[in-house]
């Protein structure tokens, strides 16, 4: 008797066949009858088909979770966006396609930098010389590793259509910084994010946070989840522009005060725990569905909407 899991895995092998390599998102499309979870699984179960991605993984805290170490891209954004499914026969198309993949975040990626960079030049002139004088900005989350990708979501507020992962700018300030110039690099920068939102042609979500550098050295006690967040920020971040020495001096106590260290080793126990994770989802009823909140909390990390503190 043929089980609906073989049914699933021979219409991916139909696919695949006539298609060649498909991202998990182009798998959906067509098998929209079924649910990713599902496929999924399939896909994973198969001796036919395999699963390559190329994502690199970094920290996250769900903090709708006890604040519970996660990785990101999450099982199903990496699965959906930045995996490709073949067959076994099918290994020179898997190179050329990874390949290509991966470039189209790295492109995607430097077009999303080149707006927060653009974000600061808009700045006032007197404004870009108190960045360049008395900050350093650099980037965090998906543009820093590569992998910012521009799947359409809608944003909660506005109701626009926002494409993909954000862009998160964070600016510290050194103890000379003129409290009132700051002040005004926070209101225009308002306007900005504003404008990128609603202009049809960008509709980019650009979130950022002034901080003093005091503030920032505190956060490397990672002790709280704020902290353990702004630590893991400036970890994984990407220098974009400003005081080189005042990035430097963060990331020489990043390392001195042990914070490097602490978050590399909450990275090696997320692993562990994706790992459980992906065991659960095998072990899950073939009807399980992500409307069901535990079923999806193995799929989907929340937003760490703590990240800028």
């Amino acid at each position: 008797m043929t089980s609906e899991s073989d049914v699933i895995d021979s219409e991916i092998q139909e696919i695949l066949q006539a298609g060649g390599p498909k991202t998990g998102y182009e798998l959906s499309e067509k098998l929209s009858h079924i649910t990713d979870i599902a496929i999924w699984r399939a896909c994973y179960g198969s001796s036919e088909i395999r699963v390559s991605n190329c994502a690199r993984y970094y920290l996250r805290y769900d903090i709708t979770r006890g604040n519970e170490l996660r990785l990101s891209p999450s099982i199903l954004r990496d699965f959906l966006t930045f995996s490709l499914v073949y067959l076994t026969d099918q290994m020179v198309d898997i190179v050329e396609g990874g390949t290509m993949l991966a470039n189209r975040f790295r492109t995607i990626s430097l077009q999303k930098l080149s707006w927060a960079r653009e974000a600061l030049l808009q700045l006032d002139e007197d404004l870009q010389e108190v960045l360049y004088d008395h900050c350093v900005v650099f980037l965090s989350g998906d543009i820093a590793y590569y992998l910012a990708h521009e799947t359409k979501r809608t944003h909660s507020q506005l109701g626009v259509e926002v494409n993909g992962s954000d862009i998160d700018i964070v600016i510290v300030t050194n103890r000379g910084a003129p409290p009132n110039k700051i002040a005004k690099i926070e209101s225009q920068l308002l306007t900005i994010k504003k404008i990128y939102l609603m202009t049809p042609d960008i509709r980019e979500e650009l979130d950022f946070i002034v901080k003093p550098i005091d503030t920032m050295l505190g956060q490397l006690e990672y002790g709280d989840i704020h902290q353990k967040i702004a630590s893991k920020i400036l970890y994984e971040s990407y220098f974009l522009m400003g005081r080189v020495d005042i990035y430097q001096t963060l990331m020489r106590h990043l390392k001195l005060r042990g914070t490097w260290d602490k978050i590399e080793r909450d990275f090696e126990t997320a692993l562990g725990q994706r790992k459980d994770t992906i065991e659960k989802i095998l072990d899950l009823a073939p009807d399980a569905s992500t409307d069901d909140e535990e079923v999806a909390s193995l799929f989907f990390a929340s937003k760490e909407r703590l990240e800028f503190q």
